[in-house]
């Protein structure tokens, strides 16, 4: 059985070849394999698919299934090409129901094409508890098979936050994270600073890995989206991750309407 671990913009997953499903306990799995790999964020199955090449069923690190992942996406289509598993250039991978188009622009380069969101909400307030302050924080939420708050740096009044390099992340991010009102599934956190350049810095904290991560693609997305809608800023967009790689969002609209997204980024095996 191949046992492989990859990087997609530092987002770290350990990837096994389960076409032949051997592997059915599949929490037991996740369990055992990030025992051994403790710094990983996620393990992903490669399965057969009856309505596309290939099936990716990811975990979270902590056992919990059944979400999308962005970076995971990128990082199969890889793990496939460099298996020789299969040798096309674009491919469709399965992953939670839906079906998505990978694309390989280079050696490491890969875009995968989403769907649009299934809820978008912008500008709501939740009252969250950040140092010794209380605050009704800005936000927007966006699901896209994965759940995200989006909090733009320069919306929070208390503390003042100046750079991103600031944010508590891991505080601050499993604060919103567990939030009341976000209940029960709760919700991945990504915290972004706009650069001079229109660019944006992200950093994520991701419900399931329970931490920060280097990177997170359905993060990059919505960050992107709720940019794109709330500031009137143009496309693509280019988000500089923790991990110090940059991934690309962009989007295809058609009469005021959003009819797909693509996300644009490396994947290497580390």
């Amino acid at each position: 059985m191949i046992i492989q671990k990859y990087s997609g913009a530092g987002n770290s997953f350990v990837i096994t070849d389960n076409r032949d499903s051997v592997i059915t306990e599949y929490v037991q799995s996740v369990e055992v394999l990030i025992n051994n790999f403790p710094e990983m964020d996620g393990v992903i199955f490669l399965e057969n698919s009856e309505k596309a090449d290939f099936k990716m069923n990811y975990f979270n690190r902590d056992g919990t299934g059944n979400v999308l992942c962005g970076n995971g996406l990128r990082c199969t289509a890889k793990f496939i090409s460099d298996n020789n598993i299969s040798g096309k250039q674009e491919m469709k991978i399965e992953a939670v129901s839906e079906i998505y188009d990978c694309r390989f622009i280079s050696g490491s380069e890969i875009s995968v094409k989403f769907p649009p969101p299934l809820k978008v909400k912008t500008d709501f307030r939740l009252k969250v508890h950040f140092q010794e302050w209380w605050e009704l924080l800005k936000c927007s939420y966006v699901d896209l098979g994965s759940q995200h708050i989006v909090v733009f740096i320069d919306d929070i009044e208390k503390p003042e936050v100046k750079s991103i390099e600031e944010v508590k992340t891991e505080e601050w991010g499993r604060n919103i994270r567990m939030h009341k009102d976000l209940m029960p599934e709760g919700a991945n956190v990504n915290f972004i600073e706009v650069k001079e350049n229109d660019e944006l810095y992200i950093r994520s904290y991701e419900r399931g890995v329970e931490r920060e991560t280097l990177a997170c693609g359905t993060g990059a997305i919505s960050s992107a989206l709720i940019y794109f809608i709330t500031r009137k800023q143009f496309k693509p967009i280019r988000l500089l991750t923790r991990s110090g790689e940059y991934l690309t969002v962009d989007f295809d609209i058609e009469e005021k309407k959003l009819i797909s997204v693509y996300l644009s980024g490396g994947a290497k095996r580390i």
